[in-house]
């Protein structure tokens, strides 16, 4: 995790660990500000409410705990939930009862590895809750190995190309009315020929050479719609892939009750400014509103982890959520998806 060097953690006492770490958990589970009464009640914290009472103003006088204005009880600040997860957080065991759906998610797609990136992370924003995202490995400096193609029915079919590194990128097309699936056969074929063993970022320009020497032209006489299909096809392997769950699912959430709140979040996602935020390559990373700069992030936390997939590839996963977060289940189940999915990759 990040730490800025500006930040100076005070030490806490073992009872004053154990009661801001309640507060937070209490606060997290149904959002409402935590007084000594509610504490006195936990069986786990057997002092007396002056003594929580001293305590939470304690913590309050060091920036851990925030006093509401509509309450005698107190909220965790960002400081405060940066100590807990820097310090106080244990994993949730109960998220183990997730895995299995998990491990079926990757099971089952084996073979297509986009589709099991998709899938883990709309998995992950129904079993947090929470807005999930991933950034995938783009296909820039793979090799394509093959060009093939599969008739969905006589006016569409959808076309494939696979890399040495196991990606797959596909492209939807419309089969002209003049053109048979025979014929269509026959331009794939040419153009697995012409493409093979050639690397992604010189598959346009080789098209275009090939179409301009008329090498593939006589395949060609619809040749304008193919043409752009194939060079949006490799187009996209030269982008770093990005998936989206659960985008509205934060809205449930008190913190995102503010209509011009809502509107700076969907707007922030759809230019996809995160993504520039969540790329980190050492190892889990959970970032506050202050770390990230964002006006609309100020209630939020992203919480982040990457996969490593080879030397010079890698992806992340994050979830999005407000800083009033169930970080002991985010955190264990971040965790595994990206591990199993290092391990997709290289098999």
């Amino acid at each position: 995790m990040k730490k800025s060097a500006k930040r100076v953690m005070h030490v806490l006492s073992n009872r004053q660990k154990l009661i801001l770490k309640a507060i937070i958990e209490a606060y997290v589970k149904d959002a409402q500000p935590v007084g000594s009464k509610t504490l006195t009640q936990m069986p786990y914290l057997g002092f007396s409410s002056a003594t929580l009472r001293y305590d939470m103003a304690q913590l309050e006088e060091l920036g851990f705990l925030e006093k509401t204005h509509t309450s005698s009880g107190r909220v965790p600040s960002e400081k405060g939930y940066r100590y807990y997860v820097e310090h106080l957080v244990t994993r949730d065991q109960d998220v183990i009862d997730s895995f299995p759906l998990i491990d079926e998610v990757f099971s089952k797609n084996k073979l297509v590895r986009e589709h099991a990136v998709e899938e883990a992370i709309h998995l992950l924003s129904e079993l947090t809750n929470y807005t999930a995202m991933a950034i995938g490995p783009s296909g820039q400096g793979s090799i394509i190995k093959k060009i093939d193609f599969i008739p969905l029915t006589e006016e569409q079919a959808v076309i494939l190309i696979v890399t040495d590194k196991g990606h797959v990128q596909h492209q939807s097309i419309g089969i002209p009315e003049e053109m048979g699936i025979n014929d269509l056969k026959e331009v794939i074929k040419t153009l697995d020929e012409l493409l093979r063993d050639r690397p992604i970022e010189q598959a346009s320009q080789i098209l275009k050479a090939a179409f301009a020497k008329r090498e593939i032209a006589a395949f060609l006489e619809y040749q304008s719609q193919l043409m752009h299909s194939f060079i949006n096809a490799f187009a996209k392997f030269a982008q770093e892939n990005f998936y989206l769950s659960g985008m509205t699912n934060v809205f449930d959430q008190p913190e995102f009750h503010d209509v011009k709140h809502v509107k700076n979040f969907v707007d922030m996602l759809d230019r996809r400014e995160l993504v520039k935020l969540i790329a980190d390559k050492n190892g889990l990373s959970i970032r506050f509103g202050s770390d990230l700069q964002l006006i609309p992030m100020e209630n939020c936390t992203v919480i982040s982890i990457p996969y490593r997939i080879s030397d010079d590839e890698h992806g992340t996963i994050a979830v999005v959520g407000p800083t009033r977060m169930a970080y002991s289940k985010v955190i264990p189940l971040v965790e595994y998806i990206a591990s199993n999915l290092g391990k997709l990759y290289n098999k």
